[in-house]
């Protein structure tokens, strides 16, 4: 008989056997420890429990089971290390799943932003450069000013990527330390 902890990852809720729950702190204390100093560490380690919690619940879903050392191993596998290496314990190699889609989302890119982010997301969106990407749209708006109302619709509909996890989704990234650390500094 194993003893199980009710923890929050995330803001989600698990049973938790006690040697995974230790396994996920010590995973969390190692990768905090690889941050460099800055104000967005708070913001990056937010945004690895979430994705923990995301990976967990896909993993539990439905079973109604505790969180074993399998299924943190499995998630610690798929996230990997700040610094590239595998962690003590990991059973997979650092990186996605190859089964499961990675998640391409459109966002409004405020960190190349000119107006609104539209054209900026738009680049990053299709891996485009943004400089074209406004040249459409300025002659789009010369021809009957379809371009400018084009822009204020997906300036309204489209979210702000503005945490390092949303950045990561609109480039079509996998949300590992590697990816998520390319947008702390930026601002």
């Amino acid at each position: 008989m194993k003893k199980t902890i009710s923890a929050a990852i995330g803001s989600t809720n698990f049973v938790i056997d006690e040697d995974a729950y230790s396994r996920l702190e010590s995973y969390l204390a190692a990768f905090r420890a690889h941050l460099t100093p800055g104000p967005d560490n708070s913001e990056v380690m937010n945004d690895l429990e979430n994705r923990i919690a995301e990976l967990l619940s896909a993993s539990a879903a439905g079973e109604g089971r505790a969180v074993s050392v399998e299924m943190i191993e499995d998630v610690i596998g798929r996230i990997g290390m700040p610094d590239g290496s595998q962690f003590v314990g990991g059973s997979q190699p650092s990186g996605s799943n190859p089964g499961e889609p990675v998640v391409h989302k459109f966002y409004r890119d405020m960190d190349h932003r000119s107006i609104g982010g539209v054209c900026s997301g738009i680049a990053a969106y299709f891996n485009l450069d943004i400089t074209l990407v406004r040249v459409l749209f300025v002659a789009l708006f010369l021809c009957a000013s379809c371009g400018f109302w084009i822009y204020v619709v997906l300036w309204i509909i489209a979210p702000k990527a503005i945490t390092p996890t949303q950045k990561c989704e609109l480039r079509g990234w996998e949300p590992t330390y590697e990816n998520l650390s390319k947008f702390t500094t930026s601002k």
